[in-house]
């Protein structure tokens, strides 16, 4: 059953928020970053999953650029890979604290399952969503928009993200 509290979470911002990691590939690159709070829904992304996904459909509708393209993906995650952590656990301690703060009572368990919910709704159908991207969109993202705007978008800096969250900008 799906919880009250993550019901509004769901409707209201897990669409924009992954919609606005998607279409990160369709925007051109430097454009505005996202706001503080889209930018951290944006790194609980399982962004490792997502690009084993895309490399997988690039095997198929583009196959010459999945080389270029990992290689793109690889020294992004080199980049981002400690801001994506720290961005995490803030998120994961506001989420506890959240539930803390409406349920006092609630127990280690339900917290825990609090937040896995809360953190599925990032990730949960991730396949299916890489699947249903129409192929000439999958097929320009692979052939170098994505690259383009993991090196480009300031969304996509979670470094950035990070930098701006410290100086409160």
């Amino acid at each position: 059953m799906e919880s009250p509290v993550l019901r509004p979470f769901s409707r209201n911002i897990w669409p924009v928020f992954f919609g606005a990691a998607l279409a990160c590939a369709s925007v051109p690159a430097g454009a505005a970053g996202v706001d503080i709070a889209t930018g951290i829904q944006m790194a609980q992304i399982d962004f490792d999953t997502y690009h084993a996904l895309l490399l997988e459909r690039c095997k198929s509708v583009a196959p010459d650029s999945v080389d270029a393209l990992a290689a793109a993906m690889a020294q992004w995650r080199a980049q981002n890979a400690d801001a994506l952590v720290i961005l995490r656990q803030l998120y994961k301690a506001q989420l506890v604290q959240q539930m803390r703060a409406r349920q006092p009572a609630a127990i280690e368990a339900e917290i825990d399952a609090h937040v896995a919910a809360v953190m599925g709704l990032f990730n949960g159908g991730l396949k299916d969503k890489v699947a249903a991207v129409p192929a000439a969109e999958a097929r320009a993202s692979c052939e170098g928009e994505y690259a383009n705007n993991l090196r480009n978008r300031p969304d996509m800096d979670f470094n950035e993200l990070l930098k701006r969250m410290t100086l409160g900008r």
